[in-house]
C-alpha cells in the first residue's frame, strides 16, 4: 500500500542519507579542531606535517623491509615482512590522500589559525542548518506516507466492513470494530512513519559514525563492539515480549471502548434501572486492566532504553580503555594483537571517541523504534483480516440486470440457518405477483424478518432460490438489486444529521421540492415546519430529538422519495401511536398501489392494505392467500384474527 507513495519514500531516503552524512561530517570536525586549531596551526602547515610524516614512515618501512629481506633465510622473517608491507600500504594510502587534498587546501584554506577556526565554525553551522532542513524534509515526507496509509487503511476497512454483516466479522462488539478502524489503523500509520523515518535515518547516522570510526581504526572498533551480540539478544527478546504485551493492551482497550459505547448508547436504560454505579464499576475494572497492560509495556520500553544506553556506554568504555592504553603507553599492540599500523596520536583517538559517542544518540532513539514497530505489527494483525476477508454476499462475476417495471418475487424452497445446528427457514415457497402487496404474519421467531432480509440479499439463501422478475437474486448486482428496494424497519435508523439529509439519504441529485413532497406524502411536513430550523433541523443521534411516530414518518418519507419497485416494511407501525399509525396507513394505501410490497405486521388494521396474507410458523409457510381464503380454510389465521380483535376491544 505504501508503494503508492514511492516518490515520497525515495525523497525521504535521500533526506536520510544527507542527514547521516552531515551528522558524521559535523562529528568529524573534532579532528581539525584538536589537531590543527588547538595547536595554533593552519591547514597548510598541517598538510605539510602529514606529508612529511608519511614520506618518513614510507622510507622507514621500505628500509626495514629491504634489511629483513636481505637477512631472511628460509622465510624466518616472512611474517614480519608481511606486517611491514601492510603498514607500508596503509601509509601510502595516507600519503595519497595528502596529495589529493593539498591543491584544495593551497587554493581555498585560510592562512591563519584564527581564520581556520572561524571557517570551521561556519562549516559546522552550515552543516547543522542543512542537516536540520533534510531532517525536516524526511519527517514531513514520512508523515505524509504514514497519514495517507492510515487514510487508505481506514477507507479500505470501512468499505469492506460495510459489505459484511457483523456476524461475519471476527470482532467482539461495536467498540472492538471502531477500535480497529480508528485506533489500530493509527498505530499502523505511526509504525510506518517510524519505519521509514527513524528506522532508516538513525541506522544511517549510526553507520556514518561506525564508518568514521572504522576509518580511524577498524580493529579498535571491532574491540569496542564485542558487547553488541549480548545487547542484540536482549533487544530481540524484549521485542517478542513487547509484541505480546501490545496485543493484550489493544484487546483491553477495545473492551474499554465497547463498554463505553454501550453505556452511552443505552444511557436511558442505565438510568431507568439505576445502574450508574454498576456501569461505573465495570468501566473502572476494564480501565484498570488497560492501565496495568499499559504499565507493563512501559516497563518493557524502559528496559529497551536501558539496554541501548548500556550498549552505548559499554562501547565507549571499551574504546576509552583500549585507546587510552595505546596512546598513553605509545603502543600499537594490545594483548599481542596489532591494533594500529602506527602510533595513534591524541587527535585520532579523540576523533574515534567522538564517532562512538555519536553512535549513542541513534541507539537511544532506536529503542523507541522497536517498540513502536512491534505495536504496529500487532495492530496490523487486527486490521488486515478485516480488509482481506471476503464478504459472504458479493456480486456475481457476470451480473444479470433486473427487468424494468413491476417485479414479481418468487420464493422457491428457500432454506436458511444462522448456525449449523438450527434451521430458521424450511423449504419456504411462495409467489408474490408483480405489483401485489403481501402481509407476512406469524409468531415471534417464526422467520418473518429473516425471510424479507433475504430479498435484498442481506444474507444469501442456504438452499433453494429467490427470484425477482425471473432473475435469481444471486445473479444480480447488489447495487442494482438494492437500488430497486425500499426498506422501512421497525426500529427507525436515522443519522445525526438534518431532516432533509435523512429523507434524501441514498437518493442522488435530490431537490428540496422532492424532499418536501416526500415528507408531505408521509404526513411529516406539518411537524417539520413547526421546528425552529424546519428541514435544516438537526435530529440528534438516532433521531433522539423526535418522537417515535415522527421518526417513523421520516423513515417512510425516505422510502417514498426513493420510489422503489419493491417496498419492504418490517413492523413499521408496531411502536407508534394510533394517530401516527393512521397517518402512515393513509400514505401506504396510496403508495403501495402497483408496487410489490412485503409487510411484516401483527396489526389487524394493516391487513386492510394488502392483497394477500402469508402465514408462517416455525420457519415454514403454512398458508398463503387472500383474507377471505384464509378465513375459510386456515384455523390458525382465524385464531390470530380473533385474538387481534379481542386485544383491540
Amino acid at each position: 500500500m505504501t508503494l503508492k507513495y514511492r516518490w515520497s519514500l525515495i525523497g525521504s531516503f535521500i533526506c536520510c542519507l544527507c542527514v547521516a552524512v552531515l551528522w558524521g561530517g559535523n562529528l568529524g570536525a573534532v579532528y581539525p579542531f584538536v589537531e590543527i586549531v588547538l595547536k595554533g596551526d593552519t591547514l597548510h602547515e598541517w598538510i605539510d606535517k602529514q606529508d612529511h610524516e608519511s614520506l618518513t614512515a614510507i622510507s622507514g618501512f621500505q628500509s626495514e623491509i629491504a634489511r629483513l629481506s636481505a637477512e631472511s633465510e628460509s622465510g624466518q622473517h616472512l611474517s614480519a615482512i608481511e606486517k611491514l608491507n601492510a603498514n607500508l600500504a596503509t601509509e601510502r594510502d595516507r600519503q595519497w590522500w595528502n596529495e589529493t587534498l593539498r591543491p584544495y587546501i593551497e587554493s581555498w584554506a585560510p592562512t591563519t589559525a584564527f581564520q581556520t577556526l572561524a571557517w570551521l565554525m561556519v562549516l559546522m553551522f552550515v552543516g547543522t542548518v542543512l542537516r536540520g532542513i533534510f531532517l525536516m524534509g524526511n519527517m514531513v515526507l514520512v508523515a505524509r506516507v504514514g497519514q495517507r496509509t492510515v487514510l487508505d487503511l481506514q477507507n479500505d476497512v470501512f468499505g469492506n466492513v460495510l459489505q459484511m454483516e457483523t456476524s461475519e466479522m471476527k470482532v467482539n462488539g461495536t467498540g472492538d470494530l471502531i477500535s480497529r478502524i480508528r485506533g489500530e489503523t493509527s498505530v499502523v500509520g505511526q509504525a510506518i512513519s517510524v519505519l521509514f523515518g527513524k528506522t532508516i535515518r538513525e541506522p544511517m547516522k549510526l553507520a556514518a559514525c561506525l564508518i568514521g570510526a572504522a576509518w580511524v581504526n577498524p580493529r579498535l572498533l571491532i574491540l569496542s563492539c564485542l558487547i553488541c551480540p549480548v545487547a542484540g539478544y536482549l533487544m530481540v527478546a524484549l521485542a517478542k515480549v513487547t509484541k505480546r504485551a501490545n496485543k493484550k493492551a489493544m484487546e483491553e482497550s477495545a473492551k474499554l471502548l465497547d463498554r463505553l459505547y454501550q453505556a452511552l448508547t443505552y444511557q436511558r436504560v442505565v438510568k431507568a434501572f439505576t445502574m450508574e454505579d454498576g456501569e461505573r464499576e465495570r468501566f473502572e475494572t476494564v480501565a484498570n486492566e488497560v492501565y496495568r497492560k499499559g504499565m507493563r509495556i512501559a516497563w518493557f520500553n524502559s528496559f529497551s532504553r536501558i539496554n541501548n544506553e548500556v550498549l552505548g556506554v559499554s562501547m565507549i568504555s571499551l574504546s576509552v580503555l583500549a585507546g587510552g592504553y595505546l596512546v598513553l603507553n605509545g603502543q600499537t599492540e594490545l594483548f599481542g594483537i596489532t591494533m594500529s599500523s602506527t602510533k595513534m596520536d591524541f587527535g585520532r583517538v579523540m576523533l574515534f571517541f567522538t564517532f562512538l559517542i555519536g553512535v549513542a544518540d541513534p541507539l537511544r532513539k532506536m529503542a523507541d523504534v522497536y517498540n513502536t514497530i512491534q505495536g504496529g505489527v500487532v495492530a496490523a494483525d487486527r486490521v488486515f483480516p478485516l480488509i482481506d476477508q471476503v464478504p459472504a454476499v458479493h456480486d456475481s462475476p457476470s451480473p444479470t440486470p433486473l427487468p424494468v417495471g413491476q417485479l414479481q418475487i418468487e420464493f422457491d424452497n428457500v432454506n436458511f440457518s444462522y448456525t449449523d445446528d438450527r434451521r430458521v427457514l424450511n423449504d419456504v415457497s411462495a409467489t408474490i405477483p408483480a405489483g401485489a402487496s403481501v402481509a407476512i404474519m406469524g409468531n415471534n421467531g417464526c422467520g418473518k424478518s429473516t425471510l424479507i432480509n433475504l430479498v435484498p440479499r442481506f444474507y444469501d439463501v442456504g438452499g433453494g432460490s429467490i427470484k425477482i422478475g425471473g432473475v435469481d437474486t444471486r445473479q444480480c448486482s447488489l447495487k442494482d438489486l438494492r437500488g430497486r428496494i425500499g426498506y422501512v424497519t421497525q426500529q427507525t435508523m436515522l443519522f445525526n444529521d438534518t431532516i432533509a439529509e435523512n429523507i434524501g439519504y441514498g437518493t442522488t441529485s435530490t431537490s428540496s421540492a422532492a424532499v418536501i413532497d416526500a415528507a408531505t406524502k408521509a404526513h411529516a411536513h406539518e411537524f417539520i415546519t413547526q421546528l425552529d430550523e424546519g428541514y435544516a433541523s438537526q435530529i440528534g443521534e438516532h433521531g433522539g430529538k423526535l418522537s417515535g411516530g415522527q421518526r417513523q414518518r421520516l423513515s417512510l418519507a425516505r422510502a417514498i422519495l426513493k420510489d422503489p419497485d419493491i417496498l419492504i416494511l418490517d413492523e413499521a407501525t408496531s411502536q407508534i401511536d394510533i394517530e401516527s399509525e393512521t397517518l402512515i396507513h393513509q400514505t401506504l394505501a396510496t403508495f403501495i398501489k402497483g408496487r410489490t410490497t412485503l409487510i411484516i405486521t401483527h396489526r389487524v388494521s394493516t391487513l386492510e392494505l394488502v392483497d394477500y396474507i402469508m402465514l408462517m410458523n416455525e420457519g415454514a409457510v403454512i398458508d398463503f392467500g387472500t383474507h377471505d381464503q384464509l378465513m375459510a380454510r386456515c384455523v390458525d389465521y382465524r385464531r390470530i384474527r380473533n385474538l387481534d380483535f379481542e386485544e383491540a376491544a
